[in-house]
């Protein structure tokens, strides 16, 4: 297990306390944690490529856990904080889908779609955006709508990538 994946492995591990923040109207711990999701999740490529230590845990790892931090954080909004549902809805099934299918795929060529820009840019932009919501809701739904859309694309070209 290298430092790198440890890294991954405990932003997915520290997801969940998301909701319990959330739930207790602790912004202040919300920002914490998402704060230390994003440190981690820069450290933890940056390492793997410095390092040589890519693997295919790493892989499979660091996007499982961007994308329960993100659902966790979808999820807490829609019930505490009035987030609209067709957003989250929307993000939530089609993280599920994706994930089903690169699964899906993984199992029948034994091999992985890596990450691509689209995908990089939309975490990037829910992340802002989730952060804008707790400020001002309208900025907020704003950048998660943009981000949304560009999460479609990048579902579409992991799609796309799939299917060929």
């Amino acid at each position: 297990m290298t430092i790198a994946n440890l890294l991954s492995l405990s932003r997915l591990c520290l997801s969940p306390f998301i909701l319990v923040f959330f739930s207790r109207k602790n912004l202040y711990g919300v920002i914490g944690l998402w704060t230390l999701a994003a440190v981690t999740d820069f450290l933890d490529g940056r390492m793997a490529r410095k390092r040589g230590e890519i693997s295919e845990l790493g892989k499979i790892l660091d996007p499982v856990a961007d994308k329960m931090t993100l659902c966790f954080s979808f999820l807490s909004l829609m019930i505490w904080y009035e987030l609209p549902l067709w957003l989250g809805i929307i993000y939530i099934t089609k993280e599920i889908l994706q994930l089903s299918g690169g699964f899906i795929f993984f199992k029948k060529k034994q091999k992985l779609i890596p990450s691509n820009y689209w995908g990089k840019i939309s975490t990037f932009l829910f992340f802002v955006g989730l952060f804008l919501y707790c400020l001002n809701s309208g900025v907020g739904i704003v950048i998660l709508s943009i981000a949304l859309i560009i999460s479609l694309i990048a579902f579409y070209t992991y799609t796309r990538n799939i299917l060929k």
